[in-house]
């Protein structure tokens, strides 16, 4: 209130810095908005052939997420086309054909599996969509990773061969789908009714400011001042209630983070035991492993002497063997002679016998006729005192006699 009683409006650049972080959100809301807007819908319908487009259909769904809109059957029941959506988006899936506009086309298989363009979707999470794509068993040709654009995408091949990729940056929004989705959707009730009272709050202000004050008006001015601050005061009341909120997220974000790291060092300090036992583990197997070589260099050793008493001993018995090799030799030599002798004994004794028989027949005869003369009785009778010569080889060996 001034001197004269009237009440003073607040200045703009008053109401400029009260109201500067409002303007800001609510632009920023109008911009989402906007962009969501445009992003409703898309009249891009990209076309894809097929050899086998009812697979095909299952596989598209199943893997990347999309929807059967509708399908068109030919007369022979075979399906000709259809339409898969994906959020705002939309591709049609048709079967190879013979039509002018098939034969300008080739399928990737018979190009040497190269691609003249691809699809690009976006999705809201691309690590999710990528374990999907992968399990249903897409041929992955670049893995998810971070992007240029702040996002995050991969790409991949169907079955037939034809490229896609995916990622969470988004054209229209000129940024990733997962900050634009959540400055969307995270703002509460009481931030979208701030935001329109805000609009209505700067709009009334800015018309009080531009309108021709006179004398009479100024009832109605003091009025709409009043007001004007209420709501700013409201306004401001509502954005301290939303920077509570802001600073009870960060000191529970700060938590989880220090109970994250107590976490990480609790598993570090785990693994420093278990590097430390792991060392004492390898320092008493190294102990064992010495150990264990210098018993083995003593077990090579006693081998070593081992085989060298065993060559000493089958030496010594080589030699034990030629040994008894040439005595038995030398037995059998004396065995042949014995035999030779005993067969010329008996040689001999068998002469003597037939000598006898000779004498004996001699005598008889003799005997006989009478007529035998003294000498040749003394003839023969020396004949029959004749020491035969077997008599000899008796004398030399004895101990073969009969």
């Amino acid at each position: 209130m001034t001197a004269a009683g009237r009440f003073q409006i607040p200045d703009k650049a008053w109401a400029s810095q009260k109201l500067a972080p409002l303007l800001a959100w609510s632009d920023r809301l109008r911009k989402v908005w906007k962009g969501k807007a445009a992003s409703s819908g898309s009249r891009l319908v990209p076309a894809l052939r097929y050899r086998d487009v009812d697979q095909a259909i299952d596989w598209l769904c199943a893997a990347f997420g999309f929807v059967q809109r509708d399908v068109v059957v030919g007369a022979d029941g075979g399906i000709l086309y259809a339409h898969l959506t994906h959020g705002s988006d939309m591709i049609l899936v048709r079967s190879i054909g013979d039509s002018v506009l098939d034969q300008l086309m080739k399928q990737p298989d018979e190009i040497g599996g190269a691609e003249t363009q691809s699809c690009y979707l976006v999705v809201e999470d691309a690590d999710c969509h990528y374990s999907q794509a992968r399990a249903a068993g897409a041929d992955i040709l670049l893995n998810v990773a971070d992007d240029d654009h702040g996002g995050r995408g991969y790409s991949c091949r169907d079955p037939e061969g034809h490229t896609w990729s995916f990622g969470t940056y988004d054209p229209w929004q000129g940024q990733p789908v997962s900050q634009s989705a959540r400055f969307a959707f995270a703002a509460p009730g009481p931030a979208l009714a701030l935001s329109a009272m805000l609009v209505c709050l700067v709009g009334g202000a800015a018309a009080g400011w531009m309108l021709t004050r006179g004398s009479g008006d100024e009832a109605l001015l003091k009025h709409e001042a009043s007001a004007a601050r209420a709501r700013a005061e409201q306004a401001e009341a509502r954005a301290g209630l939303l920077a509570d909120e802001l600073a009870r997220e960060a000191a529970a974000k700060k938590a989880a983070e220090q109970s994250v790291r107590a976490h990480i060092e609790r598993e570090q300090g785990a693994e420093r035991a278990t590097d430390t036992k792991v060392q004492e583990l390898e320092s008493r197997l190294t102990e064992q492993r010495r150990a264990g070589d210098a018993a083995a260099q003593s077990a090579r050793a006693e081998v070593t002497k081992e085989q060298a008493a065993r060559k000493e001993a089958q030496r010594v018995t080589s030699l034990t063997q030629q040994e008894l090799a040439r005595e038995r030799e030398a037995k059998q030599r004396a065995e042949i002679a014995a035999r030779t002798a005993n067969e010329r004994l008996a040689q001999e004794r068998e002469a003597r016998q037939v000598a006898e028989r000779a004498a004996n027949e001699a005598r008889k005869q003799l005997a006989k006729t009478g007529e035998e003369s003294v000498p040749a009785k003394t003839k023969a009778k020396a004949k029959a005192n004749e020491v035969p010569p077997a008599k000899a080889g008796e004398a030399e060996f004895p101990i073969f006699q009969p």
